[in-house]
C-alpha cells in the first residue's frame, strides 16, 4: 500500500512547481497531473514502488518497505516477474539511493539482481537501478568509502560457481535466518543526504547550476527551497546567494520559480558557485537594489523599465 503525505509534495509548497516525477515513473497511469494538481487513483496502482524513490521531497512511502537482509556483504534481489532465487521485490528498480546508502553503511558490497527483460516491461521506463548505483558510488568514491558492485544474477553464478547452492536455497530460507538486519531507514532523498552528512561527506546526489549573470538577486529561490539548499545572506553593502548542494533533493522548485531562468538542473559533485551582489540606492526613487559588478547603475530595475517605457503603468 502506498502512503501519500501531500504536505510534502512540491505542488503544495508553491503553485509554480512543475514536478511530475511520480507521473513519469508510474507504469500504470495511477498518477496524473491535472490543472489543479496531482491526482492518484489507488485502483490503478500495481504496488511496484517506483514512484517512491522518484519523489524528491519524500511525499510517498510504502506502508511495509521490504526487508533486505545481507549475507556476508551480499544482497540478492529478484523482481517478481522472474523465476529463481533472490529476495523478491515488485521491481528491482524501486531500490532508492537512501536504501542503497543505508545498506552500504551496514556492510553491503555486492548487489546481485535478477530481472526479466526490462526493455519490454512497462516498469522499465523509470530510472533504473544501475543509474542509482552509479550515482551512489560516485559520491562514495569522493568520500573514500567502499562502493557497491552491481552484478546480474547470471554473471554472479558464472564468476562464483560455489555460490549456486546459496542462491538456489535463498528463497526457501526465512528472512530471519539469513541475517540480522536493522529496520529500514526513511526511504527519502533527505534521508540519503543526512546519511552522507553523518559520515562527513560534503557532497550530494542532486544539484542545480546558477548563471550569476542572469540572476537579479530576488532571493525567491532561497525563500522557497524546502531543504535550505539555497541561502540568501545580506550585509550592509553586499548580499550573496549561497548554494549548499549537499542538501539539494532535486525537487526543481528553484528552477520553476526563477523568472530570469538563472537556475537549471546540474550535475552533482561539480561545485556550486553562488553569486555576490552589491547594494545601492536608486537615484530616482531612492529604493535599495542589488547589482552585479563594481559600478552601480543609477536606477533600480523598476525605474530603468519606466525610463524605457514611461507610458506603462504595470512593470513586468
Amino acid at each position: 500500500m502506498l502512503i501519500v503525505d501531500d504536505e510534502r509534495c512540491v505542488h503544495r509548497l508553491t503553485t509554480v512547481a512543475t514536478c511530475h516525477a511520480c507521473v513519469d515513473s508510474c507504469p500504470t497511469g495511477a498518477w496524473s497531473l491535472k490543472a489543479d494538481g496531482l491526482e492518484f487513483e489507488p485502483g490503478q496502482c500495481d504496488g511496484c514502488g517506483l514512484c517512491v524513490p522518484a519523489c524528491p521531497t519524500g511525499a510517498l512511502a510504502l506502508a511495509q518497505p521490504p526487508e533486505l537482509p545481507l549475507h556476508r556483504g551480499t544482497l540478492d534481489l529478484a523482481c517478481e516477474r522472474t523465476t529463481g532465487p533472490g529476495i523478491r521485490l515488485p521491481c528491482a528498480h524501486a531500490l532508492s539511493e537512501a536504501r542503497l546508502l543505508g545498506l552500504q553503511r551496514n556492510g553491503l558490497r555486492r548487489l546481485i539482481v535478477r530481472t526479466g527483460d526490462c526493455s519490454a516491461c512497462p516498469r522499465g521506463t523509470a530510472v533504473r537501478l544501475p543509474e542509482r548505483v552509479d550515482a551512489v558510488n560516485r559520491v562514495l568514491q569522493r568520500a573514500g568509502a567502499a562502493t557497491i558492485s552491481l552484478m546480474a544474477a547470471d554473471e554472479a553464478l558464472a564468476t562464483e560457481p560455489p555460490r549456486r547452492g546459496f542462491l538456489a536455497g535463498l528463497l526457501a530460507r526465512p528472512a530471519a535466518l539469513l541475517s540480522t538486519t536493522p529496520p529500514p531507514e526513511p526511504d527519502t532523498r533527505r534521508a540519503a543526504l543526512q546519511g552522507l552528512a553523518a559520515r562527513g561527506v560534503r557532497s550530494g546526489l542532486w544539484a542545480v547550476e546558477l548563471d550569476a549573470q542572469r540572476c537579479d538577486g530576488c532571493a525567491l529561490c532561497a525563500r522557497l527551497c524546502p531543504e535550505g539548499a539555497i541561502d540568501w545572506l545580506e550585509g550592509d553593502r553586499e548580499a550573496g546567494l549561497c548554494l549548499h548542494m549537499e542538501r539539494c533533493v532535486g525537487c526543481g522548485i528553484c528552477v520553476d520559480a526563477c523568472a530570469q531562468q538563472a537556475l537549471k538542473p546540474g550535475k552533482a559533485g561539480c561545485g556550486a558557485p553562488g553569486a555576490v551582489f552589491r547594494q545601492a540606492n536608486c537615484s530616482a526613487c531612492g529604493a535599495r537594489f542589488r547589482h552585479l559588478g563594481t559600478t552601480a547603475p543609477r536606477h533600480c530595475p523598476v525605474c530603468r523599465t519606466r525610463t524605457r517605457r514611461p507610458d506603462r503603468l504595470v512593470v513586468d
